[in-house]
């Protein structure tokens, strides 16, 4: 007799405990989290401004000799800066100022008779509202043009004076200027 209570005590012991438990479990507080989901940025999404100047018509101030000639080929000329002092390397669509001495690109620039240019691998129309809608608002606004920084590396957008037509752009290290 007293496996038999003991049998039926197990066996109704539990029924009689879960609706305290399941009681007990809803006066507990709740909380819900929300399932996020990743945040993804394409390529193509240019709702940012340009986070870095990398390359310009795929010539980077951080390139050497033999990786400008590798990009560009042979230069159509090379002549003298007369500022720098050092060659200005011709190519058909930039010019870049490179000090043999130091071995390192001190400049490139674009003229405006170009319909568009590179920048980082992205194309961008040569003219100033273009220019303004990829990188924002200009770092400042001199005379002759418009001058944006990022990082120690700085573009700038030549204007004629008085007007939006663009003369030419350049990059350039910011801590040289």
């Amino acid at each position: 007799m007293m496996k038999l209570l003991l049998v039926m005590f197990s066996v109704i012991s539990p029924f009689s405990v879960q609706p305290a438990a399941t009681t007990a479990a809803h006066d507990l507080p709740w909380t819900v989290l929300e399932e996020k989901t990743p945040e993804v940025s394409l390529a193509v999404d240019r709702s940012e401004p340009v986070e870095a100047f990398r390359t310009l018509n795929d010539i980077s101030l951080d390139d050497g000799m033999h990786q400008m000639l590798y990009q560009k080929g042979q230069p159509i000329d090379i002549n003298e800066d007369p500022y720098l002092g050092c060659p200005e390397f011709n190519f058909q669509d930039v010019k870049v100022g490179y000090c043999e001495n130091t071995g390192e690109i001190q400049y490139v620039h674009i003229d405006a008779s170009q319909e568009r240019f590179k920048l980082n691998q992205e194309w961008i129309e040569m003219d100033l509202i273009s220019i303004q809608e990829e990188l924002g608002e200009p770092y400042v606004i001199a005379e002759d043009g418009e001058v944006y920084l990022r990082g120690d590396e700085a573009l700038k957008v030549y204007l004629k004076p008085g007007t939006d037509q663009i003369e030419g752009i350049d990059l350039f290290d910011a801590n040289l200027s």
